[in-house]
């Protein structure tokens, strides 16, 4: 099994769609094949084109941004005759074959997030597909923000993939932000995160350490990949399993950011440290899973706990006309 491996993360300037196929827009008319080629299928075409680039660079694995076919756009369309679901079904078949052709031809593997449609049911999924370009395996975000939660359905599992380097797992965006969704991952042996995304946490200047705590305490690099944005979010970026940014794409658009990790590389104190003097053991990785205490960890998981926070549920309001009228923006 190769130990060095070379991660990737595109960072893409991703269009609009034109206002007679924005949903946002008065100008707005439902065709839906108008609106696979005239604004699914180009921002496909850009995506592609950097996760090319990356297969040219030599990548081993290269994540997508979150969204990319661009479906979210249609979230508020939530009348009788809505396209979102049948968009969400299709535009999914194109990038999954989209996908699947770039990881053929360069031999990488690539992981794609969009919406994806399943049982009658629209996820939020990343899908890995191997270096033959068949899918290894999906993943379905769980953590769901309230905007999503109108038409997505949220995913019930926090699965590992082994790849031929290491186990790698995924999480989408707003997954970030739940600091038990990266600890399962890390205590199910993910050595790499994945992590395609539109927002940067819970603010923009906390993006970034939130990645690099989320990293450091589970012993995981986290690969980040996102919509470039000008003065907002962007950082595209590599960080390693000491929280530390390896590479970072900023704001520049349309461009791949990567780096070598060497997963032989454990995260070790020097000999001459106290702990591991007293306990004999420098790796961290090792050491943290002796010391953890998990029958104190046991109100994680107690929903009566968590229920006290939670007010009664309120009707959902409608904010179509106000997004469409501009007094609320998407």
């Amino acid at each position: 099994m190769p130990t060095k491996v070379k991660v990737a993360a595109i960072q893409a300037e991703l269009s609009f769609p034109p206002p007679e196929l924005d949903f946002l827009n008065p100008a707005y008319r439902a065709d839906k094949a108008a609106i696979l080629s005239g604004y699914v299928q180009p921002r496909l075409d850009k995506v592609c084109t950097l996760l090319e680039q990356a297969g040219q660079e030599g990548c081993d694995i290269v994540t997508s941004s979150e969204d990319v076919t661009g479906i979210a756009r249609f979230l508020p369309d939530i009348g009788p005759n809505s396209l979102f679901a049948p968009l969400a079904a299709e535009a999914g078949l194109l990038a999954d074959a989209a996908m699947a052709q770039v990881a053929r031809k360069h031999r990488m593997y690539v992981v794609g997030c969009y919406l994806h449609e399943q049982g009658g049911a629209i996820y939020n999924r990343a899908t890995i597909f191997g270096r033959d370009g068949a899918p290894v395996g999906f993943y379905d975000k769980v953590q769901l923000p309230s905007d999503e939660a109108w038409q997505i359905a949220p995913g019930d599992r926090l699965p590992v993939f082994d790849l031929d380097f290491g186990r790698v797992g995924l999480a989408i965006c707003y997954d970030m932000m739940f600091p038990e969704v990266l600890s399962v991952l890390g205590l199910r042996g993910a050595r790499i995160v994945f992590h395609p995304t539109a927002g940067y946490g819970w603010y923009d200047s906390i993006g970034e350490a939130t990645l690099r705590t989320r990293a450091n305490d589970n012993d995981l690099y986290i690969v980040t990949a996102k919509s470039y944005v000008y003065a907002a979010a962007g950082h595209s970026s590599v960080i390693d399993h000491w929280g530390q940014v390896k590479a970072d794409a900023g704001f520049d658009a349309d461009v791949v950011v990567s780096h070598c990790i060497d997963l032989d590389q454990e995260k070790v104190q020097p000999p001459w440290f106290v702990p591991t003097r007293m306990t004999g053991e420098p790796s961290l990785r090792r050491r943290r899973a002796l010391e953890r205490r998990p029958a104190l960890y046991a109100p994680l998981a107690d929903e009566s706990l968590a229920g006290r926070l939670v007010q009664p549920e309120e009707e959902k309001p409608s904010i179509v006309e106000d997004l469409r009228s501009g007094r609320v923006h998407w």
